[in-house]
């Protein structure tokens, strides 16, 4: 694993250490208006990447969603963990460390849904979020859906501060950003039936963020 890499992840681990909350303990914009649109298509079992400290999957756990979470951040899933048994939520709730630029641990056909809030605008190159799509849709059963977020490039900050690759700057907080165009997601979504691509701002501190919801089916036949 490349130096900056291993320097993300550590900068992730730092950051959900010096804070049990640090993106808040409420659900996401994105997890909120994801919600019933996996209730409407019968999603039962959802897979989350980049589960972070688990706003989200709590959320989609408390209303009646299995769910699957992962992240590379040892901090951020210890911490989940640590809530699972507290709360006694082992039946609903599995939290596991994994890279998801390797191969998803999981067979064929597993999952109802996968979903992820700003994963993708990780320090991942465009190649890597297309290997990355197409494992979610090897997991997917026939007929199942995707959904997720990525900043773009209506962001405040895109194009700001220290250019670290195609589309992708490292702020002041020390993170990578990957911002993503329309024109970006409609290539990515290859292999998929994308179902809408809808903008919307995510309030989270310190300033607005401009993101796109992301919708995307696994065809029924494949």
């Amino acid at each position: 694993m490349a130096e900056q890499e291993i320097t993300q992840r550590q900068q992730w681990d730092r950051t959900y250490e010096s804070a049990k909350d640090f993106f808040g303990e409420r659900p996401s914009e994105l997890g909120r208006s994801a919600l019933p649109v996996l209730k409407e298509n019968g999603a039962k079992k959802v897979l989350e990447l980049g589960c972070g400290q688990g706003r989200d999957t709590w959320y989609f756990a408390r209303n009646g969603l299995n769910v699957t979470a992962l992240d590379y951040s040892e901090s951020g899933i210890c911490q989940m963990q640590g809530v699972v048994k507290e709360q006694r939520m082992e039946g609903v709730v599995t939290a596991q460390v994994h890279d998801a630029r390797e191969p998803l641990p999981f067979p064929d056909g597993t999952f109802d849904a996968v979903y992820s809030h700003m994963f993708f605008t990780m320090e991942l190159s465009e190649e890597e979020v297309a290997r990355i799509l197409d494992e979610c849709r090897r997991v997917l059963k026939p007929g199942g859906l995707n959904i997720y977020s990525v900043r773009n490039d209506h962001d405040p900050h895109y194009g700001k501060f220290e250019q670290k690759g195609k589309d992708m700057w490292k702020n002041p907080m020390g993170f990578v950003v990957h911002f993503f165009t329309e024109e970006a997601i409609r290539r990515l979504s290859a292999g998929y039936e994308l179902l809408w691509i809808k903008e919307f701002e995510d309030p989270s501190p310190p300033f607005t963020k401009k993101l796109y919801e992301v919708a995307l089916r696994k065809p029924s036949s494949a």
